[in-house]
């Protein structure tokens, strides 16, 4: 009986162990090569062992990268603009098959390249058919420039010929959730900065969180780009303003975690929205969350890519594994590989 106890004891010891090694020891694989390219990652691995945490590289060209580093999340933001979403629905202000002319009235809104009949789900869904609004490069002058239009203006006018009739196919467009973010502050006459803080930062206890990117914010990373640091280049108002609802928030990986473990366990939305949010098409996608097969198991999550930043995180239903990982450089090759090896 007592061999019996202490290989019991073993195991569970050496289970832990595992558990709050392998992130590090997969992280650590990359360290010179990310180091040398004079970029970082973090990482967060929670499982019902405890939570690791890791960071190798450089947050900028003279700070090294640490766990508590803040990143521009890129389309990330759109799960959270989902649940503001989907909080207003449960109130009653929204319906999913409300149309946009509801909100944007044709006498008000001229844009003949959009479709007003086009509903709030098939934004939430991707299966409006509008055109990009948002040019996702180092060239964008709403990057670059302070004073450009669409830094201070209405994106609603500046959308484009649309891609395909609405909801006929699945094509993923930042156009739908600028227009998302627009409604949430239509119907709450408040900005979307401010419904972020009170109805998801505030109650989630995300005090390293902003609706927005900027080089000033304490312990920001800063983004690289083939041996270039860009935050002299960039404005805060591409983030809060352009990238806006589609992909301006700013957060690091325990204020995500406390993000994900809320929503995941419905502590933001009821499970009737949280099972509608995980309805997903054919292309794995719901209302404003992802589905991933890895190594045969399926993961919940939505991956973010903006100027120079990279965001990947994996929430196994199962057995309520979470991992993020972030890295201050978007073409960093090594997120998927550590990743993968980590699912397993």
């Amino acid at each position: 009986m007592n061999k019996f106890i202490i290989a019991v004891i073993y195991i569970l010891i050496s289970n832990s162990l595992f558990s709050q090694s392998i992130l590090k020891k997969e992280m650590k694989i990359y360290q010179d090569s990310i180091s040398s390219a004079k970029y970082g990652m973090v990482g967060l691995y929670k499982t019902k062992n405890g939570v690791q945490k890791y960071a190798i590289g450089k947050s900028s060209f003279s700070q090294n990268m640490n766990v508590d580093n803040v990143f521009n999340i890129g389309s990330l933001t759109k799960t959270f603009t989902a649940v503001l979403i989907l909080q207003d629905i449960e109130s009653g202000k929204i319906k999913l098959n409300d149309s946009i002319s509801d909100y944007f009235p044709e006498e008000l809104c001229q844009n003949k390249n959009v479709d007003l009949k086009i509903t709030i789900e098939q934004l939430l869904r991707h299966r409006s058919g509008l055109g990009e609004v948002v040019v996702d490069s180092l060239f964008n002058q709403a990057f670059q420039n302070p004073y450009f239009e669409y830094n201070n203006t209405f994106l609603f006018n500046k959308i484009p010929k649309p891609t395909s009739k609405s909801n006929t196919e699945y094509k993923y467009c930042n156009t739908n959730y600028i227009l998302l973010g627009y409604i949430l502050e239509i119907v709450n006459d408040k900005p979307y900065s401010e419904l972020i803080r009170e109805r998801i930062f505030k109650p989630c206890k995300m005090e390293n969180s902003f609706s927005y990117y900027s080089k000033n914010i304490k312990n920001v990373a800063h983004p690289i780009y083939n041996r270039e640091d860009l935050s002299e280049s960039g404005y805060y108002k591409f983030y809060q303003n352009y990238a806006f609802s589609a992909g301006g928030i700013s957060s690091n990986t325990d204020d995500l975690s406390r993000f994900f473990s809320s929503l995941y366990n419905q502590k933001l939305i009821t499970k009737y929205s949280f099972d509608q949010m995980t309805k997903f098409n054919v292309e794995g996608y719901g209302l404003g969350l992802e589905q991933y097969k890895i190594n045969n198991n399926y993961y919940l999550g939505h991956s973010g890519d903006n100027i120079s930043f990279k965001v990947r995180n994996f929430y196994n239903v199962k057995n309520q594994n979470l991992l993020i990982l972030i890295s201050n450089q978007y073409k960093d090759k090594y997120i998927m590989k550590v990743a993968k090896q980590i699912l397993k």
